[in-house]
């Protein structure tokens, strides 16, 4: 009855530990602090001193991206590397069976995983497979300093966990699929815009261009004073109105500087162009992405047209700094406030924009205290 109810305890803890970290999977807890979680789990369902998981890298080398220690416990830190034999090793026996394995280290074990064991004071390690498309992509290990504290067969309660994190592993690539495919689907639509854009410029505005030019000679040669003149001046005021308001679609559609010059240079040029007065406080020395220079400048013109258009502002303060591993893109106004994030607006579709590209978007719009509108894109060194 006793050895019964040890082994209900043992179930109770087991299943207790897998609901922890099956809530963490469910709501997308990062993969870093994930592989932490579990490790301290598997130390402390296991009641043993220390418990990890390793990525193997390689065939026989393996990196620590989550590991727990109790107080005492020397080990190797996340990040650290360690070559495995495919043999003489829990690891690669896991990794070559796909089933959990144990291994006890004697003083007179070889090889790196031998050699830590025995520098770190720890003598018997089990581990488990996690697997991802088919094969180990790593182990959930569990270490302790004496023999006894692992007894034959307690690797098999590793299983659970590590379903749970292959089940994390799925997820993260399935978001990083999506991330993919939306990104590439605003990148298929800014090329769109790029040869709208240059159609746009090289044909129908340079015919209502040249067409101004005729008219102009024609007006010239017209009787002055005649009714012919008159015509010809009113058709020639029309084409230049035509004109004007077909450069500023196409810029609209995707500015040219922009592609040529860059994200600073077109920030420039957006807020001279505005009706209301933008003080530039910080701009970037490098280039970026096109996905990314696009979604910026798209962000702080729907900005400056809000901030004329709907909050009423008296002036804009431009800041778009470049932090090394991320973009940050702010405009503030002192206008009214009070915007928000409708459906089907600019600001919504921003707000998505950003997220495919792995950006986050905000809105700070409290009435009478003026809109900051804000975007942090990842972006690589």
């Amino acid at each position: 009855m006793l050895v019964r109810g040890v082994a209900d305890i043992q179930v109770v803890q087991e299943q207790a530990a897998l609901l922890r970290i099956a809530m963490l999977v469910a709501r997308g807890e990062p993969l870093d602090s994930l592989f932490g979680a579990v490790s301290a789990e598997v130390s402390q369902l296991l009641h043993v001193d220390a418990g990890a998981v390793m990525r193997i890298i390689g065939g026989e080398r393996a990196v620590v991206v989550g590991v727990h220690r109790t107080g005492g416990v020397r080990g190797l830190p996340v990040n650290a590397e360690l070559d495995f034999d495919r043999v003489n090793s829990a690891i690669g026996r896991a990794q070559g069976t796909l089933l959990p394995a144990r291994l006890t280290y004697h003083v007179d074990s070889k090889g790196a995983v031998g050699e830590m064991m025995k520098t770190v004071g720890l003598r018997v390690t089990v581990a488990a497979p996690v697997m991802r498309h088919g094969e180990a992509w790593g182990v959930l290990l569990a270490s302790a300093t004496e023999e006894e504290a692992l007894p034959p067969g307690c690797e098999r309660r590793l299983v659970g966990l590590c379903g749970l994190l292959a089940q994390a592993l799925a997820n993260a690539d399935a978001r990083a699929e999506l991330a993919q495919s939306r990104a590439r689907l605003v990148e298929s639509g800014d090329e769109v815009r790029r040869r709208l854009e240059r159609a746009l410029h090289e044909g129908a505005h340079q015919h209502v261009v040249a067409l101004a030019l005729k008219l102009r000679v024609a007006c010239g040669r017209a009787t002055p004073g005649s009714p012919e003149e008159a015509l010809l001046a009113e058709v020639l005021a029309d084409a230049m109105e035509a004109s004007a308001e077909m450069g500023e679609l196409a810029r609209g559609l995707h500015p040219a500087v922009l592609s040529e010059r860059g994200l600073a240079a077109a920030l420039q040029v957006l807020a001279a162009r505005s009706a209301v007065p933008v003080h530039l406080r910080e701009l970037p020395g490098r280039r970026f992405a096109a996905v990314l220079e696009t979604t910026a400048y798209l962000l702080v013109a729907e900005a400056l047209a809000n901030a004329m258009t709907h909050a009423h502002a008296t002036e804009c303060t431009l800041r778009a700094a470049d932090g090394g591993s991320q973009l940050t893109i702010e405009v503030r106004d002192n206008g009214i406030g009070g915007a928000a994030v409708k459906a089907g607006g600019g600001l919504e579709a921003l707000a998505d924009r950003a997220a495919a590209v792995g950006g986050a978007f905000s809105l700070d719009s409290p009435r009478g205290g003026g809109t900051v509108v804000r975007l942090v894109i990842p972006v690589e060194r």
